[in-house]
């Protein structure tokens, strides 16, 4: 059966406030099962971009994302003093993805981004000329329908890549329903 090489770019912050707006954390290890069990195609890579907080040390989750398989491209954020806010600026990758995205078109026929962001339009307009299937996850409120006549599927995130705690049994309790 023939793979069709496949590159996945994951905008981290586009899917993180999604979620977080659900009140629903991203499960990292759903989505790699769910691509690599995949019998069509084969990930070229799969990366992850993220940004690092001054206010955050995430190097215990930039580890497990290692860990699972992904790739991992970090901007630094800079704190910013303006008037009464405090704004962080470089805080996102939409430059970064197009850009590495181009640079590695010759190595995948099919592009997988999880991130439904209308800045990737013309991104997906020059992979359409050039021939390449275009597969777009999103969560429905966050995705820019400027992009549907460029994209091959969409697909909205539901509850298949949320983290769910685990169901253990310990003595008849259940962490889910407390008790059994």
């Amino acid at each position: 059966m023939f793979q069709t090489p496949t590159l996945m770019q994951i905008d981290l912050q586009n899917l993180f406030f999604a979620a977080k707006n659900r009140g629903k954390k991203v499960d990292f290890e759903k989505i790699w099962h769910h691509f690599h069990e995949r019998e069509s195609e084969f990930l070229t890579d799969a990366i992850v971009y993220m940004v690092n907080s001054p206010t955050f040390n995430s190097k215990k989750f930039e580890n497990k994302l290692k860990n699972i398989g992904y790739n991992i491209r970090i901007k630094k954020a800079e704190r910013i003093h303006n008037s009464d806010k405090i704004i962080y600026k470089q805080t996102d990758h939409d430059v970064n993805i197009t850009i590495e995205c181009l640079d590695r078109i010759q190595q995948f026929d099919k592009w997988i981004l999880m991130s439904g962001d209308g800045d990737f339009v013309d991104l997906c307009s020059y992979l359409k000329k050039k021939e390449k299937t275009i597969e777009i996850w999103s969560f429905q409120e966050n995705f820019n329908s400027s992009l549907d006549p460029y994209i091959d599927r969409t697909h909205f995130i539901e509850d298949e890549f949320f983290y769910s705690p685990p169901n253990i049994h310990v003595f008849g309790f259940n962490q889910r329903n407390r008790f059994k």
